[in-house]
């Protein structure tokens, strides 16, 4: 991904053709009015890419939020994930995750978990190939694979998945994952990118936060845009959602970019992809 020229627009381009804002608004564990009001906010505060999943029980309340925020569906860049447990009625699941956001296509589909069976992993593959022809959604990917997983993708099917997401943040930066990635032009996007606070105590972080005027989170935030990645921060707090997103005035220095890849602990704060079947 070339970053010089698309700072400037605040996207990535994929190898699809299409665009990817550099930042994103998480949606995971937020419900009702606290939901509808938390991606209002990110809407007004500039956030045009919104990431959702069925599994997060919200998808009604997500797409309430984008119709009082109004506007061209076309200006809002909407990912959602398809459940193991649905891998073996992916149309099905597809169509109930439209209908519940109010559109009739998607941005960005992901197979949610590789999940331990390769068979069935597959053939949730095989199924989304004809769903992205007829529209559906316009760009395939998944979440949470190994090199290996991806790997095997393009040899049954002749195709690299477009996105891989997965957990990143400066305690778990699985290098080994994005650098493949990089490798075949695959976008990663990262959850969990401020492991919920976890570093805002950190000395030196603080230092460089107070360097550029910024906070802790930013900073950390801004580290995942100079590894050409894209966070998607979550919030319930106007304020906090504003701040997120004010990332684009600022670069880290080389120097201030390594100082935050040698906090990798390799420990992992959500569930084991190896292990986890949803």
């Amino acid at each position: 991904m070339e970053k010089t020229e698309k700072i400037e627009k605040n996207v990535w381009k994929l190898q699809d053709g299409y665009e990817i804002p550099q930042i994103g608004f998480g949606n995971y564990n937020s419900f009702g009015e606290e939901e509808i009001n938390a991606v209002h906010w990110a809407l007004e505060a500039g956030y045009r890419y919104i990431d959702s999943a069925s599994c997060y029980k919200n998808e009604v309340e997500v797409g309430e939020a984008i119709r009082q925020f109004g506007g061209p569906r076309e200006e809002i860049f909407l990912l959602s994930k398809l459940w193991p447990t649905d891998y073996e009625h992916a149309e099905a699941a597809l169509m109930k995750t439209m209908k519940e956001l109010g559109v009739d296509y998607l941005d960005v589909y992901l197979i949610h978990w590789p999940g331990t069976d390769e068979t069935k992993r597959l053939h949730a593959y095989e199924q989304l190939l004809p769903l992205r022809e007829k529209g559906y959604f316009r760009t395939l990917g998944v979440s949470n694979f190994q090199p290996d997983q991806m790997e095997r993708l393009k040899e049954v099917f002749g195709e690299y998945p477009v996105i891989n997401q997965m957990e990143c943040h400066p305690s778990f930066q699985q290098r080994e994952i994005s650098d493949y990635c990089k490798a075949h032009e695959i976008q990663v996007i990262d959850y969990r990118p401020i492991n919920r606070g976890a570093y805002a105590q950190d000395v030196k972080l603080q230092e460089i936060a107070a360097k550029y005027g910024k906070s802790v989170q930013q900073v950390v935030l801004r580290w995942h845009i100079e590894h050409g990645q894209v966070p998607i921060p979550k919030s319930a707090n106007q304020g906090r959602i504003r701040e997120n997103i004010n990332i684009f005035d600022f670069s880290l220095t080389e120097e201030e970019i390594h100082f935050i890849d040698s906090m990798e602990t390799g420990q992992r704060a959500g569930s084991d992809p190896f292990s986890y079947n949803g």
